[in-house]
């Protein structure tokens, strides 16, 4: 396959374990794998032998075409010589996910892939059920995304919604969920306490959501949490933290409270 025929709305995945991730996930498709000629190893194994059974097709380049690919699709240098092409992932709809799972994030605001990849991480390993983000189209950046999150994005059950937050809050009402906004502050005129994380004891049906640190959470949210949650500071701090910082705290906090699976479960 010539370089140049590469389509140009594939997704590019860089390394061993993006493109691992990727093999084995629902909501991946991969339509080719190059491997760098010469590159022989564990990981090279493993995906061989996934894209034959799954009857993937798979080349090898030289050094100067990965070289090259690399240069034109501005591919990172920590590739290994392992690179797939795969369509865009396939997201659930809210409906499906509030309806299969119990532990749910929503993040919106977050518009650096590496920063969304990184949140990923830290809620798939700490057993969080499924993430819902607002709907956009992340294009290239879904293999920046792929890549921060240690390839768990492509294992994540993931969900988007459009700009009708009221739908969605409905939804999550009706599927019996507790509203937690992870927030400082509650609205203006809110009656409504704002409580410290480690004094709320989550609910079995919990869907926390977090905002950016630039524009924050959306007052649709806010005025319809059934609980602020604010992440205490040890020091004089006016400043929100990062929102995949803050996706760590809170997902650590519903893993040890024993709101998610522990490792093996």
């Amino acid at each position: 396959m010539a370089i140049n025929q590469i389509n140009n709305n594939a997704i590019i995945l860089e390394g061993a374990i993006s493109v691992l991730s990727a093999l084995d996930s629902e909501y991946s498709k991969i339509l080719k794998i190059i491997i760098k000629q010469g590159v022989s190893n564990r990981n090279t194994q493993k995906i061989l032998s996934a894209a034959k059974t799954k009857k993937i097709k798979t080349e090898f380049f030289s050094s100067d075409e990965i070289q090259e690919l690399a240069r034109k699709y501005f591919i990172g240098k920590t590739h290994g010589g392992i690179i797939a092409l795969t369509e865009k992932r396939r997201y659930l709809s809210p409906e499906d996910l509030t309806a299969q799972n119990k532990t749910i994030a929503i993040i919106e605001g977050i518009e650096d892939p590496y920063n969304l990849g990184y949140a990923v991480r830290a809620l798939y390993t700490q057993g969080i059920d499924g993430l819902i983000i607002p709907e956009r189209d992340f294009g290239f950046s879904e293999s920046i995304i792929e890549k921060a999150s240690t390839g768990t994005f492509y294992k994540m059950p993931v969900a988007v919604f459009s700009n009708n937050k009221l739908e969605l809050i409905k939804l999550l009402k009706a599927n019996n969920f507790k509203i937690y906004c992870i927030n400082h502050k509650a609205p203006a005129g809110a009656k409504i306490e704002v409580r410290d994380i480690f004094d709320v004891k989550f609910a079995d049906r919990a869907v926390f959501i977090i905002g950016g640190e630039k524009r924050g959470i959306s007052k649709d949210f806010l005025n319809n949490a059934d609980e602020i949650v604010k992440i205490p500071y040890a020091k004089d701090f006016s400043h929100s933290l990062a929102a995949q910082t803050a996706a760590t705290i809170v997902a650590y906090e519903l893993h040890r409270q024993g709101k998610t699976p522990a490792a093996g479960e």
